[in-house]
């Protein structure tokens, strides 16, 4: 397979898990949380070995987002005084 096929793999596999995240009726959020984000470093991984600069950009933006929407909607807000 080769490296781009394989970095749309994981990265299909990550929406996947972020899809599950936002049905969360009976996902378990943080488990989707988790596969996106494993999923997402490993085409991270990829791209940084091939040195594929403009798609590690790409996915490091698409895994703080992930993670930001998941922060957003599931993590619990400090109350302000």
């Amino acid at each position: 397979m080769s490296d781009t096929a394989e970095i749309a793999r994981f990265e299909a596999l990550a929406e996947e898990a972020l899809s599950a995240i936002y049905d969360a009726r009976d996902a378990d959020v943080r488990a989707a949380l988790e596969d996106a984000r494993y999923n997402i470093e490993r085409a991270l991984d990829i791209a940084r070995m091939r040195g594929l600069v403009a798609v590690i950009e790409r996915l490091t933006r698409r895994r703080d987002r992930i993670q930001a929407m998941y922060d957003a909607r599931f993590k619990k807000r400090s109350a302000k005084p």
